[in-house]
């Protein structure tokens, strides 16, 4: 070898380590205005400290406002100019200055609500006159009495409430936010969740979720600069013409007051944006920002016949009610696009692009509350977590090292690297880490150290038959890598899958798992590799030692199948009873609601304490701390999320007392007081749960498609059937132990379906390579004869993983404890179906083949014998 090859593979290695482990800064959230004066290019700026004190002053006068809110507020009003003052690109106004600052003090991570809570906001839905005005006019077409009237206007909120839950998902996934909360609580209300990377954030979100997105083209009054003057010269006895209202645009300038243009706007609207089909942002040829619109059918052809209807006239542009532009009509538009001009900032642009993409509200949205929440899981059963998957990390290494010597040093030293690409990698591209992502994580470093286990038991083979050790390892790694890339390709076409067409949690596990599976074929195939090269430059080592479990084993899998294949058909039985007679009572609060109940308090109690005094009383129940520093009194609140109707429970008490009751007498010292009830609906809405099952249903297509091509279809067959017992098996025995389906519970199915099929195409590439080898005389002898050669990497790879998850499961607490068990589950039923389940089916297929193969010469030498 060269030295070439090695020093280019090198800096390959060390480039993307830098790269990816400089993402990880900074892990925690810093302080806006010290964050602000960090960035100054004069550090002595006297007159940034002055604005400073400004913004905190404004804060105590107002305590409703956030910092990146007051400080732009101080420079706005002192005419500042911050876009010379701060280290940044393209910054046009004080803004875009804010969003920078915004970003430069996040973490480089956002931690999910569970991992690290986040921000929560309690929104009213007051429906606006547009609605009311169709649905009367419908009424009146009908001849409906009030009741009737009530009714369906009840049924037609319901509706529009579940499109605006999925609106409001969409916008947050447009600013990838994929792991946001939202459900309806109460008649006319909904509770939205989110992970934040900063308290300043909250603003952000804030104007996003506020944005009807409902656009308007409304003509300017042909003589409005007339009007204008008129204006002007008398506003308090100016009359607005009939029809019209008076809006205005306003533009910032440094040191100098905002340049305001006025336009009288036509109140009716020529068309709205319901025909807008795409939205971007965008800048013209002179650095300006601008949205960019694109018109489907129907709207380009109203786009157009108003533009052509009014040639010569100024066309204004309103966005909820705000006038962003009036660009005077030149010719008509017939092309399908438009686009608003206007003093954006980048950050607003985006966002608005989003909102217009994703729908408008058939309401206005009013903030009612605002919540800081603390971790979902609650900061002991968080660092009992964090703790214990260290310890099991710290085990998978020792392990590794002790099993295979010098072998198990280097990929160790890959394994690290792995997890640190992984998250640099997450905070490179904005991913949220939530425990959903944790279980792809977990899943990873499975499919990590199971890609090491291949080319070590395939680097002992060829030792066994007496080469050297370099080309044990040349050979090693060369037949490894199919069933390496085979199994990790089968899992990325599942992840990607599930990220596109997956929404929520979902999307949030896939885009975990994709970023994983690269690093592991970077790590285990790559840097691995590397160190047995420079190993062998700067050492003499001709042999290296590995234990091995066992040796030349010899079972016969054929004569167990008919026993196993009887286990496994009672445990399905029994995983189909269990839900047909259970209904749903499998399912968890995520998916029916439930009530929510929050008191004031006086002591923190932990939450997996309280949630197991309400277990032991009867009720499946969450707790959540949450805070609004804004209120004056009464700011901290607990609030208990219990599944179902609890309103039946006691005719005497109500469900806030029942629960006061309960917990008062275990904690005195908290002193629950007070106390709002409203039922709470299911985080799994109908859209949530059609695109899981669509996303679910590809990805098993994706992996029949995939398996197919490479392998056969009967292959691809027997691997999904062996899925489906996985799911159904790991599900039954879950339901057994008395357990609920979860959210993250289908996060750590997903996972079982990943590990599960990374198993199966293992020992698929063993068979088909003793296939074409011609080793047996049969089929059936072909695979007995694969499942025995892979079996020290499945028991390995199994064994590693699992020590991961069993870690976890003794000490990451009860929390995560339902995650775990099903992880601990899929383990060991994938483990076993690849042996006793989907080689048989596929040792099945071939031998009826056989069979009939055999037969038909049979008849065929019978035939010519009669000749």
């Amino acid at each position: 070898m060269n030295n070439r090859p090695l020093i280019l593979r090198t800096l390959i290695t060390v480039v993307v380590v830098l790269v990816f482990a400089g993402a990880i800064h900074p892990l925690f959230q810093r302080d806006y205005y010290e964050t602000f004066l960090g960035m100054l290019t004069n550090k002595d700026d006297a007159e940034a400290v002055e604005l400073v004190e400004t913004a905190r002053e404004l804060q105590k006068k107002n305590p409703q406002l956030y910092q990146s809110q007051a400080l732009l507020q101080a420079a706005d009003d002192k005419g500042i100019d911050l876009t010379r003052r701060v280290k940044g690109n393209d910054l046009q106004d004080n803004r875009d200055v804010m969003s920078l600052i915004r970003k430069q003090a996040s973490s480089s991570i956002r931690l999910g609500l569970d991992l690290n809570g986040g921000v929560e906001f309690i929104l009213q839905l007051v429906p606006d006159q547009e609605f009311l005005s169709k649905l009367k006019e419908d009424s009146g077409k009908g001849g409906e009495g009030r009741a009737d009237l009530e009714k369906r206007m009840r049924a037609e909120f319901d509706r529009y409430r579940d499109i605006a839950i999925e609106i409001l998902r969409k916008r947050l996934e447009g600013q990838k936010i994929f792991e946001a909360e939202i459900a309806p609580s109460g008649s006319n209300y909904v509770a939205l969740r989110a992970p934040v990377v900063a308290k300043d954030e909250k603003v952000k979100l804030l104007n996003l979720i506020k944005m009807s997105a409902k656009l308007r083209f409304r003509l300017v009054h042909p003589d409005n600069a007339a009007l204008v003057q008129q204006y002007l010269a008398n506003p308090e006895n100016f009359t607005v013409p009939l029809g019209y209202e008076l809006m205005k645009t306003s533009e910032f300038r440094a040191g100098q007051a905002p340049r305001v243009e006025y336009y009288f706007v036509e109140n009716r609207a020529q068309m709205d944006g319901k025909g807008v089909s795409h939205a971007q942002a965008a800048k013209d040829e002179f650095g300006q920002r601008k949205i960019q619109l694109r018109f489907n059918t129907e709207g380009a052809e109203q786009f157009g016949r108003v533009t052509s209807e009014n040639v010569g006239r100024q066309l204004a542009i309103v966005l909820d009610g705000h006038l962003y532009c009036a660009p005077a009509i030149r010719q008509a538009i017939l092309g399908g696009n438009a686009e608003i001009s206007g003093s954006f900032s980048d950050e607003e642009a985006k966002s608005i692009s989003d909102a217009l993409v994703s729908g408008s509200f058939p309401f206005q949205i009013k903030v009612d509350a605002v919540f800081d929440t603390d971790p979902k899981l609650g900061a002991s059963n968080v660092a009992n977590g964090i703790w214990a998957g260290v310890i099991s990390m710290v085990l998978v290494a020792v392990f590794m090292i002790v099993y295979y010597r010098l072998a198990g040093v280097v990929s160790v030293v890959a394994l690290a690297l792995n997890i640190v690409l992984i998250l640099g990698a997450m905070a490179a591209f904005n991913c949220t880490l939530t425990l959903p992502g944790i279980a792809g994580i977990v899943l990873t470093i499975g499919m990590a150290v199971d890609a090491n286990v291949l080319v070590y038991e395939r680097v002992r083979e060829e030792l066994a038959t007496g080469k050297s050790l370099r080309s044990s390892i040349d050979l090693g790694y060369s037949r490894a890598f199919s069933a390496v890339l085979d199994a990790n390709l089968t899992t990325l076409i599942t992840s990607v899958i599930l990220m596109y067409v997956g929404t929520g949690a979902i999307k949030g596990f896939a885009v975990t798992l994709s970023i994983g599976i690269l690093t592991t074929l970077f790590t285990a195939l790559f840097v691995t590799r590397l160190g047995f090269d420079y190993i062998f430059r700067y050492t003499k080592i001709d042999h290296i030692h590995m234990m091995q479990f066992f040796k030349n084993t010899n079972f016969n899998f054929d004569r167990m199948w008919s026993k196993t294949v009887m286990v496994s058909l009672a445990l399905i039985l029994l995983a189909v009873v269990l839900l047909c007679v259970k209904g749903r009572d499998v399912l968890g609060v995520d998916f029916t609601g439930g009530t929510a109940v929050s008191f004031n308090y006086e002591a923190q109690i932990p939450q997996d304490e309280m949630e197991k005094v309400l277990k032991a009383a009867g009720y499946d129940a969450t707790v959540t701390y949450k805070a609004n520093a804004a209120a004056a009194s009464e700011n901290r609140k607990v609030e208990v999320l219990i599944r179902g109707d609890l309103t039946g429970r006691s005719a005497t008490s109500s469900p806030k007392d029942q629960l006061a009751a309960v917990l008062n007498k275990t904690f005195p010292e908290a002193k629950l007081s007070g106390g709002l009830e409203s039922s709470v609906g299911g985080l799994i809405g109908w859209e949530f749960t059609k695109a899981a099952l669509i996303a679910i249903a590809l990805s098993m297509v994706g992996i029949a498609v995939y398996v197919s091509l490479r392998y056969e279809f009967v292959y691809a067959l027997s691997s999904l059937i062996a899925l489906g017992h996985d799911l159904l098996v790991v599900l039954g025995i879950y339901l057994l132990l008395g357990r609920t389906i979860s959210l993250t519970v289908v996060a750590a199915l997903l996972t079982v379906i990943g590990y599960s099929m990374n198993d199966k195409v293992v020992v698929f590439d063993r068979i088909r390579e003793n296939v074409h080898l011609g080793l047996c005389k049969n089929y059936v002898d072909t695979v007995n004869l694969s499942i025995n050669q892979t079996l020290n990497r499945t028991i390995l790879t199994s064994l590693t993983t699992f020590i991961v998850v069993f870690v976890l499961f003794l000490g990451g607490g009860v929390a995560i404890n339902d995650f775990v068990l099903v992880m601990m589950l899929g383990i060991v039923v994938g483990t076993y179906s690849s042996i006793f389940i989907a080689a048989p089916l596929v040792s099945m297929w071939h031998r009826r083949a056989e069979q009939r193969r055999n037969y038909n010469a049979k008849e065929a030498a019978a035939a010519e014998c009669k000749k």
